[in-house]
């Protein structure tokens, strides 16, 4: 779908999500929605304009009118009025550009990496680069939809056009980790994924030289801000923090069932 949109969030970045989620993208009034099947993905972040928890309550609706079976809302804050399930709470961090100072550990680890390491930069995912996600999979405390996601990368990277793989090589040849970033259209770059080698020659502060990079291409092609996601856990917010990162967003999603409001029409039928 060509929408010339300059995205905030990572789930209006369109290669990316429909990519990722196998939907297709449409616009209504000024939000993006994904749609496949018996889904809606609801993205309550406006291409233009406030965010008004009235404008999702319309497009729930109107979607379990249609008798759509999952409606999936993301958004500032869920509409009040409506039950959810499967709630998840976050917030969005941001980095603004240029970094102008670093402390004197990111500083060392930057300058560690550069002596062991050597950035390039490509589109294409190797068999090291799935052998790295294939081990990150495994670790237990990561979700289960990163095995789908995963699953997708090389389609994301296929079709899109702005999406860049920021690889870090050892002196020996060996892939040490890797940064997925996309910059679209706008004052926004995304720090889309980081995966590290921590099985085979594992290299201490490669995720640190690996954003470093990632921050300076980004920089050099004219953005202001870097969405770096979501916070996740305390590791991965720790992390986007010591950078200078700062929550600028905050997020929740909420998913509706339409077997569920059935269920729950039919119980208050019989107060």
């Amino acid at each position: 779908m060509s929408l010339f949109l300059e995205p905030y969030i990572p789930e209006q970045i369109i290669d990316y999500f429909e990519s990722i989620s196998n939907l297709t993208a449409k616009v209504y009034g000024r939000y993006l929605v994904y749609a496949g099947g018996e889904t809606i993905v609801i993205i309550g972040y406006p291409i233009s304009g406030e965010y008004r928890e009235e404008d999702i309550v319309k497009m729930i609706h109107e979607s379990l009118d249609k008798k759509i079976e999952d409606i999936i809302v993301i958004a500032p804050w869920l509409p009040r009025s409506l039950r959810f399930e499967e709630v998840k709470s976050d917030n969005y961090y941001r980095l603004t550009l240029p970094v102008r100072e670093m402390d004197k550990k990111l500083r060392y680890m930057v300058s560690r990496g550069s002596r062991e390491l050597d950035i390039e930069v490509d589109k294409n995912l190797t068999k090291y680069h799935r052998r790295i996600m294939m081990d990150f999979l495994k670790r237990p405390d990561v979700e289960k939809y990163m095995d789908y996601v995963c699953s997708r990368l090389d389609y994301y990277l296929s079709r899109s056009n702005t999406v860049k793989v920021i690889n870090a090589f050892r002196k020996d040849g060996g892939l040490a980790g890797f940064n997925i970033i996309d910059l679209p259209l706008g004052e926004y770059s995304f720090y889309m994924f980081n995966f590290i080698n921590r099985v085979d020659g594992y290299v201490p502060g490669v995720s640190d030289f690996l954003l470093y990079h990632s921050l300076r291409i980004s920089y050099n092609e004219g953005k202001r801000y870097v969405n770096m996601g979501l916070g996740i856990n305390e590791g991965v917010r720790r992390f986007k923090i010591k950078w200078g990162a700062t929550p600028f967003l905050s997020y929740q999603y909420g998913v509706i069932k339409q077997t569920s409001v059935s269920k729950m029409f039919d119980i208050f039928s019989k107060l």
